[in-house]
This record gives C-alpha cells, sequence and structure tokens, in this order.
C-alpha cells in the first residue's frame, strides 16, 4: 500500500463505527520496588507504590481503535463484581461504547494482575470464568448485537479462549453479518475447535497458524 492511500483511509476512521466482541477483561499493574528478600522464603519483598487499570482482551482492541478515532462499541460478559464496574468506568472514560456489556452472576469478570518491580514483572495471577457462555447468555447477547449492526461498518471478534466465543456465538454471528453486507474479522485462540469457515479474516500469529493447521 503506497502512503497517499494510507493516508486516505487513516482520514476515514473518524466516520467509521466498528463493533468489537469476544472475551473482555481487565488488566491490573501493581507497582513496586524490590530491596529485599523475604525472610519466609526465597522470594523478593515488593514495597507498593502504584497501581494502575487497562482495558484488557477485547476491550483493548476497542481501545486501539477509539485511539485511533474509531467510534467502538464493544459488546461481551462480565460478572457482577467490582472489576467490571472498574472496566466500565475506564470504558467510558475512553469514549468506548459499553452498552453491550452483558452482566451475569455466574461468571467472574477476568481481571489479571501483573505485579512489576523497577521494570521486572514479577508475577501475574489470572482471576477468571473459562467454561463457555450459557447458551441463554449467548442469544440475549446477539440479540443485543443484531439491534447495532444497521449502523455499523464492520465486525471485529477477539478470541481469548475464556468462553464467550463458541461454535454456537459463531453460527448466529455470521448469517447475520452476511445480511448487512459487513466485514467480520476474528483473532482465534485454538484451546477450542471452531468452524471458521464463512470469516473475512483470521488473524493467528504464527504459533497459533501451525496449531490451527494441525
Amino acid at each position: 500500500m503506497n502512503p497517499q492511500r494510507a493516508q486516505t483511509i487513516i482520514q476515514q476512521f473518524s466516520q467509521k463505527k466498528i463493533i468489537v466482541l469476544g472475551d473482555l477483561m481487565l488488566d491490573e499493574f501493581i507497582w513496586g520496588e524490590v530491596r529485599r528478600i523475604s525472610p519466609e522464603a526465597p522470594v523478593p519483598v515488593v514495597d507498593f507504590q502504584r497501581e494502575s487499570f487497562m482495558p484488557g482482551g477485547a476491550a483493548n482492541v476497542a481501545r486501539n481503535l477509539t485511539a485511533m478515532g474509531v467510534k467502538a462499541e464493544l459488546f461481551g460478559a462480565v460478572g457482577q463484581d467490582s472489576a467490571a464496574e472498574n472496566l466500565r468506568e475506564l470504558l467510558r472514560t475512553q469514549k468506548i461504547g459499553c452498552r453491550g456489556l452483558v452482566a451475569s452472576s455466574s461468571r467472574r469478570t477476568s481481571l489479571k494482575t501483573r505485579i512489576v518491580a523497577q521494570t521486572q514483572q514479577v508475577v501475574r495471577i489470572d482471576r477468571e470464568t473459562r467454561e463457555a457462555l450459557a447458551p441463554q447468555l449467548t442469544t440475549r447477547l446477539i440479540t443485543t448485537i443484531k439491534a447495532q449492526l444497521r449502523n455499523t461498518d464492520a465486525v471485529i471478534v477477539g478470541d481469548y479462549g475464556k468462553g464467550v466465543v463458541t461454535q454456537q456465538f459463531l453460527n448466529e454471528l455470521k448469517p447475520l453479518c452476511r445480511e448487512h453486507g459487513l466485514w467480520l474479522s476474528l483473532d482465534p485462540k485454538p484451546v477450542h475447535q471452531l468452524n471458521l469457515a464463512g470469516l473475512s479474516l483470521i488473524t493467528p500469529n504464527r504459533k497459533e497458524a501451525f496449531e490451527l493447521a494441525g
């Protein structure tokens, strides 16, 4: 692509609306400094300095689109917990539409906590649900998405293996996108076997591509 063509596309970003859906996460960073080793075990003692939060997973895709001027509307499942409230607030602050977040009392919002000392990540703690989304919640999510497709330019699915992107989900989403003539792309996760036919684009990394190809 020549620079002029790229510039033309970039200038059109602010006129586009994209639906992003899939596995949502909240990334937590605890920053500190290590000056000693614990007397209880051979592990570093991190003196807390500050903490920060960022949208993760499919929510990070929406954040990146918004940073480029695209209007992004986010859809996915969260728990009924403080992590979900924190994520919603972050999304509102960054002007990401979050009316499509479906809350479930049987799931927890994916929360990934990274403890960083100086510039070195010491450990990561994952708190999440990986089971497939209940069929009734998938239907509810699809119904919510369907109402937004008329004024959308494209759909991006972020599969991080946390249970939102299932075969039922894709089977219901693909014909809806075809009906509206929408580009449908998927960032796949080979942890589960899905029929990826009928998509406009898939974006696996090298390792995922080999796993998908068997």
